[in-house]
């Protein structure tokens, strides 16, 4: 795998993390003046992106595709994460009519 794609997992780890920060401590209400939607589409796009050089560069080496794919994959995860826990929260907070 080239240095450039691998640098390019580690930004899309790095991103990912903090998006993930920012999810769980910016205030629901403030987090569309925010950018993180958006954020959380980028991260989403740059994903896709990567699964898709990392097949075509690493089709000799299953291995190394296998690693990179995996690491690609746990960082989406962690912005997932964060946006079920939200999901939860948010919903357990919902004010109940009688």
């Amino acid at each position: 795998m080239t240095p450039i794609l691998t640098r390019r997992i580690a930004e899309l780890e790095l991103d990912a993390a903090v998006l993930r920060h920012r999810l769980l401590h910016i205030p629901l209400a403030l987090q569309e003046d925010c950018g993180l939607q958006a954020c959380h589409r980028i991260i989403g796009r740059e994903a896709l992106t990567l699964f898709r050089a990392v097949r075509q560069e690493t089709r000799d080496d299953d291995d190394e595709c296998d690693r990179a794919l995996c690491r690609i994959e746990a960082a989406y995860q962690l912005v997932h994460d964060a946006i079920e826990s939200l999901a939860v929260l948010a919903l357990a907070e919902l004010p109940t009519r009688h």
